[in-house]
């Protein structure tokens, strides 16, 4: 069993500080229309800074909630059979649904917890998965996994770690 580390408080001061700074800069250029740049160089990092940290600590108790992870916990899989696992996002239409992602020695489970409007639980086959291959959602960030299926279907996921998911998922496809 070798599960994923949860993220330590670096994490989510990285992404509240890139959360923040987003919100400054959108948040700056529309208050140069509202008011003058002045005010909008003021208002601007004051506003991305207060919405950075609220929104690192959301993160932060989010993830640790044990009521997430009593809903993303598997049912009738002996904690022995868990190969490696983590917190993902599971691409299904145009929503990034939420939960977690497990590896077992045959399949991929992934179980959404309760906080999603598509809530779900995907199992796929180790041996129906044909290729695995990297991608930056929105363009930005470099924690895609895609998995390609040998029956056509795609299916997309947001990871921490997605070279190790890649490794381990490749070693069991051999």
């Amino acid at each position: 069993m070798n599960y994923e580390k949860k993220p330590g408080t670096k994490v989510f001061l990285k992404v509240g500080l890139l959360a923040g700074l987003f919100f400054c800069l959108f948040f700056g250029i529309a208050l140069t229309f509202l008011y003058d740049l002045q005010k909008a160089l003021i208002m601007g990092p004051i506003s991305g800074l207060v919405f950075g940290l609220f929104m690192a600590l959301m993160l932060y108790f989010f993830s640790k909630s044990k009521k997430v992870s009593d809903q993303t916990k598997l049912e009738g899989v002996n904690e022995s059979e868990i190969m490696y696992a983590g917190a993902a996002n599971h691409f299904v239409k145009r929503e990034a649904v939420g939960g977690k992602l497990y590896l077992l020695n045959d399949r991929l489970i992934f179980k959404s917890h309760n906080l999603n409007i598509q809530n779900h639980t995907l199992s796929i086959k180790i041996d129906n998965i044909n290729e695995l291959i990297f991608f930056s959602p929105l363009g930005i960030v470099k924690n895609g996994l895609q998995i390609n299926l040998k029956d056509g279907a795609i299916e997309k996921f947001v990871v921490n770690n997605r070279d190790i998911w890649k490794q381990y998922i490749e070693q069991l496809i051999k």
